[in-house]
């Protein structure tokens, strides 16, 4: 029995050791920038950076310029990863003179987690007097985020309730084969290689980032299209054939939707917020469902929801988009001279 009770310890010990290893490693490194705060979470042209959960780095960024730089936020872009695309610099010409925008986005964005921001917004103390809800029926039909340690909500948009799960998602990522394998040769090698952009475990994508307004640009891709380097045949190769008869999409508006719209739109109302809602110019054309559009028109105003998708001018032209899912910076610029230039 001792001996068996040895062995058991011994073998318990060995497998304990490498993962002690594993977690110094982990707090060490930080590669997700989950454990410590940080006044950038993104290094401008990087060599190589490891993907993040884009509404943490959103949060806590909102989270500290407020406190640490008493910077007080009036007007906030919500919606996924399409809405970074509404420059700060094009939005404010039609704000108020003076105001302090910030992109609160993230994502695959759900719905709730929209809500979930505006109301701590609200619990800092902020006033929203300007917003723009970026939205689209990937984004309408969500109403929680999507699984995995890229979407899972910030803490700190839950009262913290979810702590033990947030980490325990990261670390499990961090300490799984694929990823651990890549991170290591990442940090020892210095490279990206094309294996490690697998499952958008690590990037090699250089963009311009705004610790201020958590504003991603990506000037790097522009200044490839200026000079007519950037529609390669690989990236041609992602847009489709699309149908030539105008389609429509599913509703997606249920229940639950409508109870976290209507709340955002009582917190807007409350604070006498100018808005708009924004349904993006998707590359697939559909339409959105026009029972959805009726019923955003009917809880937004319809002088207040602007719907871009289908077929239009914007999505006839492939050139307008980066892939088949994001549209570049001077989509977004001219919807927004047509939505503020017709009040």
């Amino acid at each position: 029995m001792k001996r068996f009770l040895k062995q058991l310890f011994f073998f318990g010990l060995i497998g304990f050791v490498p993962l002690l290893l594993l977690l110094v490693f982990y707090l060490t490194t930080d590669p997700f920038k989950v454990i410590y705060t940080y006044e950038s979470y993104f290094e401008n042209e990087s060599k190589g950076w490891v993907s993040l959960n884009k509404s943490y780095v959103s949060t806590s960024t909102l989270l500290h310029n407020h406190k640490k730089l008493e910077l007080d936020y009036d007007s906030f872009i919500f919606g996924n990863s399409r809405s970074i695309f509404y420059q700060t610099s094009a939005w404010k010409k039609y704000l108020p003179e003076n105001s302090k925008p910030f992109h609160f986005d993230g994502s695959s964005e759900a719905l709730g987690t929209i809500l979930k921001k505006i109301e701590l917004i609200e619990n800092q103390g902020l006033e929203i007097k300007n917003a723009l809800l970026v939205l689209d029926p990937p984004t309408l039909s969500q109403v929680e985020p999507k699984a995995g340690h890229l979407y899972i909500t910030p803490p700190a948009l839950v009262n913290h309730k979810n702590v033990v799960t947030f980490h325990w998602t990261f670390f499990k990522t961090f300490i799984s084969p694929k990823f651990l394998i890549a991170f290591t040769d990442f940090k020892l090698s210095g490279t990206v290689k094309p294996y490690m952009t697998n499952n958008k475990l690590i990037q090699e994508l250089s963009f311009n980032y705004d610790p201020i307004t958590n504003e991603i640009r990506n000037d790097a891709f522009e200044d490839l299209i200026k000079k007519n380097q950037y529609y390669t045949q690989e990236r041609m190769a992602v847009f489709y054939e699309r149908d030539s008869v105008e389609q429509y999409h599913q509703p997606t508006i249920q229940p639950l939707q409508v109870e976290i719209l209507q709340t955002i739109k009582n917190i807007l109302s409350k604070h006498k917020t100018d808005y708009k809602i924004i349904i993006s110019p998707l590359y697939d054309q559909k339409k959105l469902n026009r029972d959805d559009l009726k019923f955003l028109e009917d809880v937004f105003g319809k002088k207040n929801v602007f719907d871009y998708s289908g077929m239009n001018e914007f999505t006839s032209d492939y050139k307008n988009y980066y892939e088949d899912s994001h549209y570049r910076p001077q989509v977004a610029t001219a919807i927004l001279n047509q939505i503020y230039g017709e009040d």
